[in-house]
């Protein structure tokens, strides 16, 4: 009996441990998410950039977001409208980020390649160049909303 209560202890201690997710990312290896709008046709337009990392191999997840509005008539002149630095991220959070690469992995690979001058551009890379994925035209990233509106819920107004 002893040993039945010893192994259920052991199953219910492992099962209850999280996942860890995104390993990868840490101080040394920063994943950039950024979108840009296609507010200014072929130029771009506003610019939205969460950069994701930890401060040590073990640590919290961290972000810092960065919105910047772009200038039509000048664009080399767009202005940084929100910074929110060491945004914690949570499980969930980690859990869209993980759906924002599935769905920009989903959306390049099943699209037929057509020529554009304008449209949505989103980009997510890994800072040591193991992963990059560049899409031009692309879509609005539904999860990616999300986690911008989860992450401007937590700060204070």
């Amino acid at each position: 009996m002893k040993i039945f209560l010893i192994l259920f202890g052991a199953f219910i201690i492992i099962s209850c441990q999280k996942e860890e997710r995104l390993l990868n990312v840490n101080y040394g290896n920063k994943l950039e998410i950024l979108n840009v709008d296609d507010k200014c046709g072929e130029w771009g337009g506003d610019q939205k950039q969460l950069i994701i990392y930890r401060d040590d191999f073990k640590g919290q997840l961290l972000a810092d977001y960065s919105e910047k509005i772009g200038n039509c008539d000048n664009v080399s002149e767009s202005k940084i409208t929100k910074s929110v630095k060491r945004i914690k991220i949570t499980d969930e959070d980690s859990d869209l980020i993980i759906k924002i690469i599935d769905e920009l992995t989903e959306n390049k690979i099943n699209r037929k390649p057509t020529p554009s001058h304008s449209g949505i551009f989103n980009r997510i890379i890994l800072s040591d160049s193991s992963m990059i994925i560049n899409d031009f035209p692309s879509i609005e990233l539904k999860n990616f909303k999300k986690l911008i509106d989860k992450i401007e819920q937590k700060q204070p107004h």
